[in-house]
């Protein structure tokens, strides 16, 4: 858990401290005042991607730090990122690249953003979290070792089946084709970088220009002129200190602009030379996307592959018939792997469905019907596996697979295509997940999951970054009981827009934003007693006697 979270300079958190508790801690404020910006810095801080772009305004570098409790262990992490993009990680004062976070934040933390939403709808996703339900990983892992060995022992095969004069001139082509991509230097995303610095150099005059006329309107007597005038104004009239004051911050704001502007035109300078590096070095680009790929990235992966056939050519020594039978038995064991894998999955999703089914009943969704559906499809090349094209696995029915043998499609995770069905209507049938539900049932049905996969798990920081989105009012009394429930056994910090919702938390606090310094700054602070209250009556509708009444009958409600 959690025991301690500071942000520093971080988006609009310039310097936020949060201490939440054990149970469920909920997150309110106003649209708009940063309540997310927790759950960024938690994706952060455990090797989210996230670049400069989160260093706030003025600040040369932002900081998160968390008191993090692994068992009986008490860890201190840290992470920053600099203007530059670099970013520096830290566990108890050792260095710990983002790989280590994020093997850290996979112990310790789930966070469920709105985007995760409709990235459950993934059929591949919604396989992953069955898997993961039914302990089904490491004979997945197993599995996909198993196919990556095929894969190459078929890639050898094919390269010595190849007659010598073509297995010479495809080793010729491919070497030619590494040696120039290699030759090249690329770097992921440099067309971008250099595509947006070709359009800098070619604007340069311009830029110049802007700026002298920028500079000329910022320095004119003008400005200075109104400021001494709003200054006479409020010496004259006291009832109008605050146009005084404003004529203040637009001086202020006048010079800090001037200073920025200055600085920008420093950096613009005509270099016809840069400007014919930059514009041949898009050229190669453009030669080589127009043979390997549109993309840099494109292209590296296509570099990989053509190194990877090369490998496998120049190495092939072993006879062609050694490793056919090497290949069939290596299939043979697939197959069979794969066909359990096939069989236990399915008995894990009947499960799944009947325990979602009973989280969705206590979440007032007593008419959802769900039900996996299974299909795989023929490949000449595939595993011999028993399986029907399509089956509808629901709670009761009998789990045990039946089909015709047939040579079938496979990847590393199987030769299942998993989907989730569901019908939120009484007596329409089960659909697919993503085609069914509105955003309101969809948040339901993402923390009826996230439920019944934590009752299971070890205890740990789950985040909920309004799980709540598109649920009405009646519903979030029982959205608010479902967070409790699963507060029972992992640490819970829920963002919410529903007073129904926060008057079930443990500890409750409220990020605001002000403007201060020039910016406007997101701050958090707990809430207690009266000051509770009279946050869950804004959340009602305003702070009148009547909200504030229907915001105590929410907390004795809520227990």
């Amino acid at each position: 858990m959690i025991e301690q979270l500071t942000v520093t300079a971080f988006a609009v958190a310039r310097d936020v401290t949060l201490a939440p508790g054990p149970g469920l801690n909920v997150i309110t404020g106003e649209t708009g005042a940063g309540k997310s910006i927790i759950v960024d810095a938690l994706d952060f801080l455990f090797g989210g991607r996230h670049g400069r772009g989160v260093v706030a305004a003025g600040a040369d570098s932002a900081r998160v730090c968390a008191t993090v409790r692994a068992g009986d262990a008490c860890l201190a992490v840290e992470r920053t990122v600099r203007l530059s993009g670099r970013t520096a990680g830290r566990i108890d004062g050792e260095s710990a690249p983002a790989d280590r976070l994020r093997e850290l934040g996979a112990r310790v933390i789930d966070i469920h953003g709105q985007s995760e939403q409709l990235t459950l709808l993934r059929p591949a996703v919604q396989l992953a979290v069955l898997d993961a339900f039914g302990g089904l990983q490491a004979r997945r892992d197993a599995l996909a070792t198993q196919v990556r060995e095929l894969r190459a022992l078929r890639r050898e095969i094919e390269a010595v089946s190849l007659d010598s004069r073509e297995r010479e001139r495809l080793i010729d082509q491919l070497r030619f084709e590494t040696e120039e991509i290699a030759g090249a230097g690329l770097v992921p995303g440099e067309d971008e970088a250099l595509r947006r610095e070709q359009r800098r150099l070619g604007s340069v005059e311009r830029l110049l220009a802007a700026s002298a006329t920028a500079l000329e309107a910022l320095d004119a007597p003008s400005i200075a002129e109104a400021v001494a005038a709003l200054e006479e104004i409020g010496e004259s009239d006291p009832d109008a200190d605050d146009l005084a004051a404003q004529g203040v911050t637009l001086e202020q704001a006048a010079a800090d602009l001037g200073r920025s502007l200055r600085a920008y035109r420093e950096t613009l300078e005509d270099d016809p030379e840069r400007r014919e590096a930059v514009d041949a070095r898009l050229d190669l680009i453009a030669r080589l996307r127009r043979k390997y790929g549109e993309r840099v990235e494109a292209i590296l992966a296509y570099e990989q592959e053509a190194r990877e056939r090369l490998d496998a050519i120049e190495t092939a020594g072993a006879s062609l018939e050694d490793l056919r039978e090497r290949a069939g038995a290596l299939a043979g064991v697939a197959a069979e792997a794969a066909a359990s894998l096939s069989q236990a999955r399915r008995e894990a999703a009947a499960r799944l469905i009947a325990e979602v089914s009973a989280e969705l009943e206590r979440l007032e969704m007593p008419g959802a019907a769900l039900a996996a559906g299974f299909a795989c499809e023929d490949d000449a090349d595939g595993l011999a596996v028993t399986l029907p094209d399509y089956e509808v696995v629901a709670p009761g029915a009998d789990a045990s697979i039946g089909g015709e043998p047939g040579i079938r499609a496979f990847t590393e995770s199987g030769v299942d295509q998993m989907e989730l069905l569901a019908s939120f209507n009484p007596g329409s049938p089960p659909r697919p997940l993503r085609s069914v539900a509105s955003g309101g049932e969809t948040s339901r049905f993402l923390l009826a999951l996230t439920t019944v996969l934590g009752a299971a798990a070890e205890p740990r920081l789950v985040v909920l970054d309004e799980v709540d989105e598109g649920v009405g009012g009646r519903a979030g009394s029982v959205v608010g009981g479902a967070l409790r429930r699963l507060a029972e056994r992992h640490q819970v910090l829920c963002v919410t827009h529903l007073p129904q919702v926060a008057a079930y938390g443990a500890r409750h606090f409220v990020v605001t934003k002000a403007g201060e310094d020039g910016g406007a700054w997101s701050d958090i602070e707990e809430v207690e007693g009266e000051d509770r209250l009279r946050e869950l009556a804004l959340m009602l509708g305003g702070d009148t006697p009547a909200n504030r009444a229907a915001a105590g009958e929410l907390l004795e409600a809520a227990g």
